[in-house]
């Protein structure tokens, strides 16, 4: 009986020098616009926060204070367990975590902060029938998915290449160019770069999308105004030809023919 008592209380001296106390949240989803606030609040409830220990906050794994980018950046609100960032970047995005550790309790709460997606796209693009047509979506935000939308009466989305048309990455992100070569003439009308984050649609945010007319002429069109010219003359020296074969000779009035006459002349 005592060796089972004194095992016992071995056991709970160890228990009581080392409890360990966590809390884990799952990740919580953060979007916010490029060039407004980040707002990332905290709420851990522990007795061991009342003002006296401060919350520590890191982006991927690093402390706040030792990442490049948010230096003099930002703002931790210790009594309100906040941290802000009053104008945000596009490399403001990542994860973000909060926390707090002692030698008897742990607790964090983690956040992935997403860059709302912004695109835009060459208003007008006026080609000729047999050149290509380029079109580059330039997108900013955090882990853009680009689709194209076709003007061929079907709204045909496009998300990988086809005999018509190429897609291509640019700047390092796929699909952000649309190559069409030799364009025809049904081949004109209004595209659309539409621009999605998964994240952000798991929250109910729309995609972005951008759009661009394109005009396609047909290859004569630089033959038009000439054309116009040459038919403008071709009637003028229509009319003036009947004028001249038609006319009535003897509607020359030979007094207004004849009103000057040098000085000193006589009429007859």
């Amino acid at each position: 009986m005592l060796k089972f008592s004194s095992l016992f209380l071995v056991i709970l001296v160890v228990l009581i020098a080392h409890p360990v106390d966590s809390q884990h949240n799952a990740t919580t989803i953060i979007v916010f616009n490029i060039n407004r606030p980040l707002v990332l609040s905290c709420n851990l409830t522990l007795p061991e926060i009342n003002g006296t220990r401060e919350i520590q906050w890191y982006k991927n794994g690093t402390h706040v204070g030792d990442v490049e980018e948010l230096r003099e950046r930002y703002q931790v609100i210790s009594e309100e367990q906040m941290f802000v960032i009053e104008r945000t970047h596009v490399e403001d995005h990542g994860l973000y975590s909060c926390a707090l550790d002692t030698n008897t309790t742990s607790a964090e709460m983690n956040f992935k902060a997403v860059a709302h997606v912004a695109a835009r796209l060459t208003k007008e693009t006026q080609l000729i029938e047999g050149e290509n047509l380029w079109l580059h979506c330039r997108v900013i935000g955090t882990d853009p998915v680009i689709s194209w939308i076709l003007p061929d009466g079907k709204n045909t989305t496009v998300t990988n290449s086809t005999d018509r048309v190429s897609l291509f990455e640019m700047d390092g992100i796929p699909n952000a160019a649309l190559e069409i070569l030799n364009v025809h003439l049904d081949e004109r009308g209004n595209y659309t770069c539409v621009v999605r984050n998964l994240d952000a649609e798991m929250l109910g945010h729309e995609p972005t999308k951008a759009y661009g007319m394109v005009r396609v002429r047909s290859h004569l069109a630089p033959l038009w105004p000439v054309c116009g010219t040459l038919v403008e003359f071709f009637i003028l020296f229509i009319i003036l030809y009947f004028y001249e074969k038609y006319r009535d000779p003897e509607d020359v009035d030979d007094d207004s023919v004849c009103d000057y006459m040098p000085k000193g002349s006589k009429r007859n």
